[in-house]
């Protein structure tokens, strides 16, 4: 009987470990996909067609793990930082790889004898596996590093950013984001778009009917004078020019141009130009995103943010996948809270599908806009302040949609009309 006991106690607590190990190792998705994605660039492996299968799948995992609010009690945060740091490592890794890469393609040669060191470790022959490369392979590679190593410039180098208690991290935020030419991100993310949030100051948010890509257009070089801003506004508070050598973002300019450069004498411009396109899918890749997390809210500028100022989702993979960042509405109410604590907020208005369906119908308009109408109606009826229906009202009106128009229209009746409504 005592013999029973202790096995049932030992099978008890090796669970108990085993599911708090869990808990840990689900937010290493992230980490698992840039080792993947530096493996098969080492390796010269390419999925071709099999891509889209992968595509799919993911899709159905998102469904298949529907949703939850758990929220675990952990005990080591000190894992996750550790993480987020490793992260960032293997994504320079990643875009050093990329680069010799290019090097070999374009120029022959064996950037900094790497070939020779990784044969010497691993007894890979990296210059026998890139051989021949073809366009579609470095078409291939170029997205795949710039949706990855974008990850770790923004996903977890946006967390970085956030702890603004320690320079180290937002110090290392801003150097991450130096290949895909995103040094400015962590400037502008917290004073800019955390203030103007689902206002038309915010380069983050999307307006009523504004498809995917007229909105990449619009915002990407807002992002860039959003946080030229900030940074000249900074030093005319210390009394200095804004072309002073404090000035940070100057100096993530200064760190591009001198990368960018690089680039250009080890592969040459046709390296240049793969290089820059990885940088340029970064941006859209971070555009895809926030499309969905802001679509079509609106604010009172100077208002307080409150739980309905940004799209949530409770989606149990993308919660894993996106370090967090799904739980997007508590990240806008507290900035400071790490991922692996944010919580879904009860009465926040939430996202009809996970981010992959999101992303995926956010690049086909009509879909999107058949998808997303219906949630603006209810958000407007739900959630919208008078003052921010008000506003609602005129993005509905220049939305070019005829649902939300027709809304329109019915609240303007009602003001004019009001023992008709």
């Amino acid at each position: 009987m005592l013999f029973s006991y202790g096995l049932e106690g030992n099978a008890m607590g090796l669970t108990a470990r085993l599911t708090s190990s869990f808990h840990y190792l689900k937010f290493f998705f992230p980490l698992f996909l840039v080792s993947l994605s530096l493996y098969s660039l080492v390796h010269g492996l390419t999925p071709g067609w099999h891509l889209l299968w992968v595509i799919g799948g993911l899709v159905l995992l998102e469904f298949a793990l529907g949703e939850t609010e758990y929220n675990h009690d952990y005990q080591r945060p000190a894992v996750f930082v550790a993480m987020m740091y490793a992260y960032i490592l293997l994504t320079l890794m990643l875009y050093l790889v990329f680069l010799w890469v290019l090097a070999f393609h374009f120029r022959g040669t064996d950037l900094l004898g790497l070939a020779d060191a990784v044969y010497a470790l691993t007894h890979t022959d990296m210059t026998q596996a890139h051989q021949g490369n073809s366009v579609a392979s470095l078409l291939f590679y170029t997205l795949m590093v710039g949706t990855v190593g974008g990850a770790g410039a923004i996903g977890l180098g946006h967390e970085l950013s956030h702890r603004t208690r320690e320079p180290l991290a937002t110090f290392i935020a801003r150097v991450a984001g130096i290949p895909a030419a995103f040094t400015y991100y962590a400037i502008e993310h917290g004073p800019g778009h955390h203030i103007t949030v689902a206002t038309d100051d915010d380069s983050s948010t999307a307006l009523r009917g504004e498809s995917l890509y007229r909105y990449f257009l619009r915002t990407m070089p807002r992002d860039y004078r959003m946080a030229w801003d900030i940074e000249t506004d900074r030093m005319r508070r210390l009394g200095l020019s804004k072309f002073s050598w404090k000035n940070r973002l100057l100096h993530g300019w200064a760190a591009e141009a001198a990368l960018f450069l690089a680039v250009t004498w080890v592969s040459g411009f046709m390296g240049l130009l793969f290089f820059s396109l990885a940088a340029l899918w970064t941006h859209f890749a971070y555009k895809l995103a926030t499309y969905g997390q802001h679509y079509g809210i609106t604010r009172v500028p100077g208002s307080e943010v409150k739980p309905h100022h940004a799209w949530d989702c409770a989606n149990r993979f993308d919660f894993w996948l996106l370090a967090g960042g799904s739980r997007h509405t508590h990240h806008h109410l507290d900035g400071s809270v790490e991922f692996w604590n944010l919580e879904n907020i009860p009465n926040a208005p939430r996202l009809r599908f996970g981010y992959l369906v999101t992303i995926l119908a956010g690049t086909i308009p009509p879909l999107w806009y058949k998808l997303s109408t219906p949630q603006l109606i209810e958000w407007d009826e739900k959630w919208a302040t008078p003052e921010e229906r008000e506003l609602a009202d005129r993005a509905n009106a220049k939305s070019g949609i005829p649902a939300l128009e027709a809304r329109s229209r019915q609240d303007d009746a009602a003001i004019l009309y009001p023992e008709s409504a």
